[in-house]
């Protein structure tokens, strides 16, 4: 994921839309944190993508967080970001891709990531950032649809370089193999295997689905949720 002279993700249209087309997705996620229980008391996330801080503000509203950490390559998504989680009391810090450096060893509690990897050309790279800025015993969780097991990922990569975005294929048993070189203690489940799914074919531009049955496939069996362990 490189800093790009930006302003919008998809468009002004699809970025406004985005919180809502993710959001059964981050509650998702949000419940099997809740259910893992993995967070201390005061805790300290990291959001790697955080784009306009809708995932942060989910998980703030949840849990007990002193201190956010969103790391964005566009600019106007991370203002967006420390305007709508100001009337939050907590710190709350945004950098560019090359923020890590701001992020102390050992200090965070928590790591999310919401479809960010296919933008992240080495796994290596970003493992061993997610590695080192863990507390021991915490916990990184990362959602991604967007991989080469994905029947669908061939279209929505064609899509997204079609507007300008650079993407990158990953296969899930390299994520894993990633995150095990590294340190990191994987494990790996489907981010969701019940519940309603949520689609409007008329009004969605971006990640379009061919049928109900891909649309089903992708929802209960393509999208991932890694858990990474960083050990004691």
């Amino acid at each position: 994921m490189e800093n790009v002279v930006r302003t919008h993700f998809f468009d002004h249209k699809e970025d406004l839309e985005l919180d809502q087309r993710n959001l059964y997705f981050w509650r998702a996620l949000q419940g099997h944190i809740l259910a893992d229980n993995v967070l201390p008391q005061q805790a300290v996330i990291l959001d790697i993508g955080c784009h306009r801080g809708g995932l942060l503000e989910l998980l703030i509203q949840k849990f007990n967080v002193v201190k956010v950490i969103g790391l964005d390559p566009l600019l106007s998504a991370r203002k967006v970001a420390a305007q709508r989680l100001a009337r939050f009391c907590v710190d709350a810090k945004f950098y560019d891709i090359n923020g890590w450096q701001q992020v102390p060893n050992a200090s965070v509690s928590l790591v999310v990531a919401h479809e960010v990897l296919q933008y992240i050309e080495h796994l290596p790279v970003v493992m061993s950032h997610i590695k080192r800025v863990l507390q021991p015993g915490a916990f990184a969780y990362i959602v991604l649809g967007c991989h080469s097991e994905n029947p669908l990922w061939k279209q929505w990569k064609t899509e997204l370089e079609a507007i300008g975005h650079t993407v990158y294929n990953h296969a899930p048993i390299d994520i894993l193999a990633a995150a095990v070189d590294v340190g990191l203690a994987p494990s790996l489940r489907p981010l969701r295997d019940t519940g309603w799914v949520y689609y409007k074919p008329n009004e969605d531009e971006v990640f379009t689905y061919p049928s109900v049955s891909a649309l089903l496939e992708h929802q209960y069996k393509h999208k991932l949720l890694f858990r990474l362990e960083k050990p004691l």
